[in-house]
């Protein structure tokens, strides 16, 4: 299964081939993984629901930046509005309030410690 698609100046991913659906990779806020199910979130507020595992996507889109901030989540750094430290809690521009697991937090500070407001 072909996953993505490289245009003139816009790459683009495809989540399902059979019905040509694709979107910008620069929309896509986050990623949520739930079984064998990822919904994609974009910008505009539209959610996409596949049928692959975020495993999947997990090695095209870290070439992009997006990075796995959780076992279920993967963000889109671009979209990063703030970060709660106590609670350990990423917020996105679209108001969305993501868990960042603890094993992985320390990763998540070197890639963005100085975009992060606390």
């Amino acid at each position: 299964m072909k996953t993505y698609q490289i245009t003139a100046n816009n790459n683009r991913i495809i989540l399902n081939s059979k019905t040509r659906l694709n979107v910008p990779i620069n929309v896509v806020i986050m990623l949520k993984g739930q079984a064998n199910y990822t919904t994609f979130i974009l910008s505009d507020g539209r959610e996409k629901v596949v049928a692959r595992t975020l495993k999947f996507f997990e090695p095209f889109l870290e070439t992009h930046g997006f990075q796995r901030i959780h076992r279920g989540s993967m963000i889109n750094p671009k979209f990063i509005k703030g970060y709660c430290k106590d609670d350990s809690i990423v917020i996105m521009k679209n108001g969305m309030m993501i868990k960042v697991s603890r094993r992985r937090k320390d990763a998540f500070f070197e890639k963005n410690g100085e975009k992060l407001v606390n």
